[in-house]
Formats: structure tokens, C-alpha cells, sequence
């Protein structure tokens, strides 16, 4: 996996043919367009704040809290989803107008029912059985799999429209905003590891999660030009970028534990449910810098 992890996901949004500007967006902004890869990007990682809330509640890890992480995880999901397609100004989005990018996000729609009816269940019941996890876990990683293509698409679209709106950015936005999904999906897995069949299969799951996240970390801070992401542009966001990597050290030595094998123990778990909110936030911060670049 080693490099080869990050490359191929940047290679791809890279080797796609980038459509020609149309009227409607040819005077889009560097700041437009990469809020849009960073609204998109972060639907991935509300898909897996869901199932991990999820996950944790149905073990009894801070139950109440994860209901509220799930509940309002699901509300800005709605929200965003409505706002990349027909615009939303508390969100910061204008109408989409480019066909690839509304023909890509209409792929998630039959997934997302399905998803959708699942985490609604759980609201109305308060609860998730824990035989419901795992069928949870494989309709997230379906609204997972197409909303991934979606923001894949969007940057490739809106990367290169003009030539304030440079591809390396968009591309780099779309790699800084998987990160954030990268943690909850994390979590979500050695959680996950309590009630799978096969423990160790989810652990070479995790192991391949953290994979990716250090790959792109590393990236990210020191840029990877024959992928196309960017080097930090400014010195605030390499600072930004210097906080993500102290913070991901001790959450990462409770993952790599998880990943050797280890099913953690509701403390380990709960410890690793707080720390990885201030990554989450952090990386997050550190996405949204990226809007102001150019």
C-alpha cells in the first residue's frame, strides 16, 4: 500500500479529463471552488461520524453524547446535500450548474435512502442492536464509495476552470478533506473490531485506514508534486498542519494497537472517541485555510 495509497486516489482525480469552463462558472473563484471540494469532502466524513456514533452508542461508550454527534451529523449531511446541488448561502455554496458534478452527486441518492432509513431507525429507537452494526457499517461505506467519486469529480471539475483556480489546489483540498473522514472511520473500525466475526479482518481494514492517513499526512506537509498535491501554500497552514500531526501522535498509538490485533477495552475506546475530536477539528480548520490561498 506505502505510497501507492495516496498516489493512486490523487492520480485519479489527475488522469480524468477536465471538462472546458462554461459561461456560468468561468469567473468562479479559487475561494468557490474550493469550498465546494471542502463542503463535498466533508459529507465522506460525516457518512462515518454516523456509523461511528453509532458503533459507539451501541456499546455504551458516552451513549448520549454519540446520539448528538449522530443526530447532528445527519442534519448537516441533509443540509450539505441539498446545498451542493441547489445552493445554500449559510453554507456558502451557489447553485451547482457543471452536469458531471450533479450527475455524480445524484449517484449517492440510492445509497443514502438506504443509509438513511438505518440511522433513522436508530433516532426514533434511541438505540442501535448490535446486530444492526455491521449491516450499518456496509451501507455507510456504500454512501462512503459514491460520495468519495462526487468529490473526486468535483475538484477535477472546478480544478483548472480558470486559471486562478489551479488544479493542485483542488486536488490538494480533496486529500487535506479526507483526512477528516479518515479519523472517524478510524474509530468507527476498532470499534467495530468488538462485534465482527472476524476481528482481524477489521483490524487489516484499520491498519490500511492509518495507512492512508500518514501517507497523506506526510503529503500534505511536504507536498507530492507528481500527484498534484501542493506543498503548504503559507506558513499558517503548514503551522496548521504541524498541530494536525501532534495531536494524531497519541491518537494514532491507540490505533496501531487496535491495528496489531488488539480489540481495545471500553476505556481505551472512550479515551479514543475524546482525543479524536480535537484532530477532527483541527483538520478541519486546517481544510477551510485552504480556501484563501489565491
Amino acid at each position: 500500500m506505502r505510497y501507492h495509497a495516496i498516489a493512486a486516489a490523487a492520480a485519479m482525480v489527475l488522469t480524468m479529463g477536465v471538462g472546458a469552463p462554461t459561461i456560468a462558472v468561468a469567473d468562479v473563484t479559487a475561494e468557490e471552488a474550493t469550498r465546494r471540494v471542502n463542503v463535498a469532502g466533508r459529507q465522506r466524513m460525516l457518512s462515518q461520524r454516523m456509523a461511528k456514533a453509532a458503533c459507539l452508542m451501541s456499546t455504551g461508550i458516552a451513549a448520549d453524547d454519540h446520539r448528538g454527534q449522530m443526530d447532528a451529523a445527519y442534519a448537516l449531511f441533509l443540509q450539505s446535500d441539498a446545498a451542493l446541488r441547489v445552493g445554500d448561502p449559510e453554507i456558502g455554496l451557489q447553485e451547482e450548474t457543471l452536469n458531471q458534478v450533479l450527475n455524480a452527486l445524484s449517484e449517492i441518492d440510492t445509497p443514502w435512502a438506504a443509509y438513511r432509513r438505518v440511522i433513522e431507525l436508530a433516532q426514533r429507537e434511541g438505540v442501535v442492536p448490535e446486530d444492526r452494526l455491521m449491516p450499518l457499517n456496509a451501507t455507510s461505506l456504500e454512501v462512503l464509495r459514491t460520495m468519495n467519486a462526487a468529490v473526486n469529480t468535483t475538484a477535477r471539475a472546478y480544478g483548472g476552470i480558470t486559471p486562478n483556480v489551479p488544479l493542485a489546489l483542488t486536488v490538494t483540498v480533496d486529500i487535506a478533506g479526507r483526512q477528516r473522514m479518515l479519523t472517524q472511520k478510524a474509530v468507527k473500525e476498532a470499534c467495530l473490531m468488538q462485534v465482527a466475526d472476524d476481528p482481524a479482518a477489521m483490524a487489516e481494514t484499520l491498519l490500511g485506514t492509518l495507512t492512508i492517513f500518514d501517507l497523506s499526512l506526510t503529503a500534505l506537509r511536504n507536498g507530492m508534486a507528481d500527484v498534484g498535491v501542493m506543498a503548504p501554500p503559507n506558513e499558517q497552514i503548514a503551522d496548521q498542519l504541524a498541530t494536525v500531526q501532534e495531536l494524531w501522535t497519541p491518537v494514532k498509538a491507540l490505533l496501531d494497537r487496535a491495528a496489531g490485533g488488539e480489540v481495545l477495552s471500553p476505556a481505551d475506546l472512550a479515551e479514543l472517541a475524546t482525543l479524536t475530536e480535537p484532530l477532527l477539528r483541527e483538520m478541519n480548520t486546517a481544510v477551510g485555510l485552504y480556501e484563501f490561498v489565491m
